[in-house]
């Protein structure tokens, strides 16, 4: 076997029996199949770089545990992680260039997360959100719609069954407003883009029905921007940020026509100031907004900006060594007011500044959307909605989130 290497997986602490373990899964779900791996195990996987022979990795492991590991064992590991498409090699490239073809010759998006995040049957579904709403947690039952389509709105992407009710305080927002001729969608990318936004042409299927895509107006946004756009179109495949706002739009808008333009945003502030690579990164954000605003203006269309945002990832389950506590999460959200202030006084560059001096380190997953929002709306106050948390799983890791508004001039 070639020098193994392994692709960019997720990584899942948890415990069965007593046992630590930890669940490896494909983010991308090129592989649908999961492996639970012990610590050990886990950590022999950190050697499959690429770089490594099989003989290397076991005369490694030899060397640092003082054990014998035959290379039996090794090719046993490897052939569990081939099967699994773990690795990247000429096995794990067929597949993904027959998923690619598969997907990119499809005119719908299709949910991805219905009966997993949320329910599947639309009756049910859509008593669940209406739920949210009248939840202690939610925005209340709306009003009758009287004020101008806002300019954006700030909503979290967190799993409905955790912080479906945060949702609601944007939601009502727009049900107490005109509605708008369309909807640009800022979603986070969760597993990279190399140009760093990806814009969709399919329309997105739900349990609630099909939300169509503004396909002319994503041709001439294509058009002012230039190629690449689209070609990262398989990272929407799966992705949830712009599928649950899609959900809470159909339920609210029922039968009122409106469309969207799903755009995936993936960056970190890294992409802005490493040495080689900071001015390609900024010249590819530079010619985005500028291609998205000029095609906005062109447009004619009452446009509302949507940015699909969460914010700290706290806990085992993001890599951290410690359990969190209370008083882990109280501060937390003091730092997540602290970097929220910038947005919400719309000082992107000084919201930018905080992320950048923090160096991440709450792993703020919103911050690409954010940002970009921030940029194309430079100087446009936030008002903060609701700040909230949910606990993700028993070692209490935790994540935050926001709901806000931008409102119209």
């Amino acid at each position: 076997m070639a020098n193994p290497k392994l692709r960019y997986l997720e990584a899942i602490p948890y415990q069965e029996d007593g046992q630590e373990l930890v669940l490896l899964r494909d983010p991308l779900r090129i592989s649908d199949q999961m492996l639970a791996v012990t610590p050990a195990l886990y950590a022999l996987m950190t050697l499959f770089d690429g770089k490594r022979t099989p003989e290397s990795v076991r005369a490694e492991v030899e060397s640092a545990t003082q054990q014998p590991f035959s290379s039996e064992d090794l090719e046993s590991i490897l052939a569990q992680f081939d099967q699994a498409l773990f690795l990247e090699n000429e096995r794990f490239e067929e597949r993904h260039k027959a998923l690619l073809e598969e997907f990119r010759s499809q005119s719908i998006r299709r949910s991805s997360h219905a009966g997993e995040s949320y329910p599947n049957e639309p009756a049910e579904l859509a008593r669940q959100i209406s739920d949210f709403y009248g939840d202690p947690k939610g925005a209340g039952t709306p009003g009758r719609a009287a004020s101008p389509a806002p300019q954006a709105l700030i909503a979290p992407h967190i799993d409905l069954r955790l912080g479906g009710p945060s949702y609601t305080h944007a939601y009502r927002v727009l049900a107490e407003s005109e509605t708008p001729d369309l909807f640009i969608i800022l979603g986070t990318g969760h597993h990279g883009l190399p140009d760093l936004f990806s814009v969709s042409r399919k329309d997105f299927q739900t349990p609630l029905g099909t939300a169509a895509t503004d396909r002319e107006f994503a041709d001439r946004l294509l058009d002012s921007a230039g190629n690449g756009l689209f070609k990262e179109d398989l990272a929407h495949r799966i992705e949830h940020t712009i599928e649950f706002q899609v959900i809470f739009l159909q339920h609210l808008l029922g039968n009122r026509p409106f469309k969207i333009l799903p755009v995936l945003v993936s960056f970190s502030y890294l992409n802005f100031q490493h040495p080689t690579v900071a001015d390609q990164h900024r010249k590819l954000f530079d010619t985005f907004l500028e291609a998205l605003q000029r095609t906005a203006d062109q447009s004619g269309r009452r446009i509302c900006y949507i940015a699909s945002v969460d914010l700290a990832h706290i806990g085992p389950r993001y890599g951290d060594a410690f359990r969190p506590e209370e008083q882990h999460i109280q501060d937390v959200r003091k730092k997540d007011q602290e970097m929220l202030n910038p947005i919400l006084s719309g000082d992107a560059r000084d919201f930018f500044r905080y992320v950048a001096e923090e160096e991440d380190r709450r792993r703020i997953c919103g911050f690409s959307p954010l940002y970009t929002l921030m940029t194309l709306l430079e100087g446009r106050k936030t008002r903060l909605l609701d700040h909230s948390h949910a606990i993700m799983d028993e070692t209490g890791s935790f994540v935050t989130f926001t709901s806000g508004v931008i409102e119209r001039e």
